[in-house]
């Protein structure tokens, strides 16, 4: 019987897991949770079988994310919550715009988009990588591609932390905070859908696509439209900003790795920048963990997992599997990619922004780096997230020769 007593809703798990995961690998096999009644998968390899099946062993309708497997909460019902083969229908409808030909139609707009906010920024020699420049960056794009105003983007975004806020201890996404964002958001969309139901001709891009479809002879609903807007708003601007604002915070405790990237940076270059930038999503893992629910009983590495059962994919530990990667705990932006990767999930539910995402975080930190040059870390101004469902650095500010 396992000793470990993890809960990620612990104070413990949600401050730091890392100790929790790498117990929990050495036990071999996925990690019962008595309190659940589900089991916790931390190894690498049991995530990469469970998900190369994932289609056959789990049902996504339960919901992905801890919170609504575990607890209950709100589940929206978009493609993201179902099952094959209504999952590939409904998100095929917007894929192409997401693979690497289609995410490179979005670069120049991207890095002009970057530059103008990271202007003004570089005239006060100070700013906070996620806050003032990258989570803008990456919501305003997002609401662009749904067809939403530009003026109202930071507005979103602050909802949209607000609702994954979590005050110290709390469990669930409850919190008044938590509550009052989800509300004006939800509102702020549903009025949205009306107005695009009534004027159907300014819909663009995600939204026109979604509004117009029509898959077995099934359109969305208004209910059903507001969730797809809603969560294509929160998927599309949450983890990238964490990891390039982790990249400056990990190259800084790196000196030599730092010193290799502004280097190269001063000869125009920014090959290791990128690399860096990856580095950071396998060392510091943005998607700390999406959850699952057996719908059959099947045997996993030694578990005898029932149906009905939550499991919960910690993508943050399997990207420190000591079976997988030498010296896991050590970021090293020469590390040589591996055969397999869980740095973006894996199977049917891969995720579906992987290459876009990478494209805004490089082109992110190279034109942080172009602008900078050599920077310092302002560390009584910088914080990790706190929380069971997201983690990295949600608040890294560094500070430079301010530009005339």
């Amino acid at each position: 019987m396992s000793t470990i007593d993890y809960d990620p809703y612990s104070h413990e798990a949600m401050k730091d897991p890392y100790p929790f995961y790498a117990a929990m690998r050495k036990e071999g096999k996925p990690h019962y949770m008595p309190k659940y009644n589900g089991w916790a998968l931390a190894r690498f390899q049991d995530i990469w079988d469970a998900s190369s099946k994932v289609d056959e062993y789990c049902t996504f309708t339960k919901g992905q994310t801890p919170g609504q497997v575990l607890l209950g909460e709100l589940i929206p019902q978009t493609f993201m919550t179902m099952d094959a083969p209504e999952h590939r229908k409904w998100r095929g409808l917007i894929r192409q715009e997401f693979t690497p030909e289609g995410a490179k139609q979005s670069e120049e707009r991207l890095r002009a988009l970057t530059k103008e906010l990271l202007a003004p920024l570089l005239k006060k020699g100070q700013f906070d990588i996620y806050r003032e420049l990258a989570n803008r960056v990456t919501c305003i794009n997002a609401g662009y591609n749904l067809g939403l105003p530009r003026e109202d983007a930071e507005k979103w975004r602050g909802l949209i932390d607000d609702m994954l806020w979590r005050d110290e201890g709390q469990v669930g996404g409850g919190s008044e905070r938590n509550q009052a964002a989800a509300g004006q958001l939800f509102g702020y969309l549903a009025e949205y859908v009306q107005k695009l139901r009534k004027n159907p001709e300014i819909a663009t891009r995600y939204t026109k696509i979604y509004l117009d479809a029509d898959i077995d002879g099934r359109k969305l609903t208004d209910e059903e439209l507001t969730f797809y807007l809603f969560s294509l708003l929160v998927v599309g601007s949450e983890t990238t900003p964490i990891t390039v604002a982790g990249t400056f915070w990990n190259l800084q405790h790196n000196p030599e790795q730092k010193a290799a990237v502004l280097k190269e940076g001063a000869e125009g270059k920014f090959g290791l920048a990128h690399k860096a930038f990856l580095e950071t999503a396998r060392y510091d893992q943005p998607t700390n963990m999406l959850a699952r629910v057996a719908k059959t009983d099947f045997n996993l590495n030694g578990a005898e997992i029932k149906a009905g059962q939550p499991l919960l994919f910690i993508y943050a530990s399997a990207e420190r599997d000591e079976t997988v990667y030498t010296n896991p705990d050590k970021f090293d932006l020469y590390r040589q990619p591996t055969e397999k990767s869980l740095m973006f999930g894996h199977g049917g539910h891969k995720c579906l922004g992987m290459h876009l995402g990478v494209l805004m975080g490089c082109i992110l930190v190279e034109e942080i780096l172009k602008a900078v040059g050599d920077y310092e870390v302002v560390e009584d101004q910088c914080e990790r997230l706190y929380g069971e469902h997201l983690s990295g650095w949600g608040k890294v500010t560094i500070k430079f020769k301010p530009h005339a």
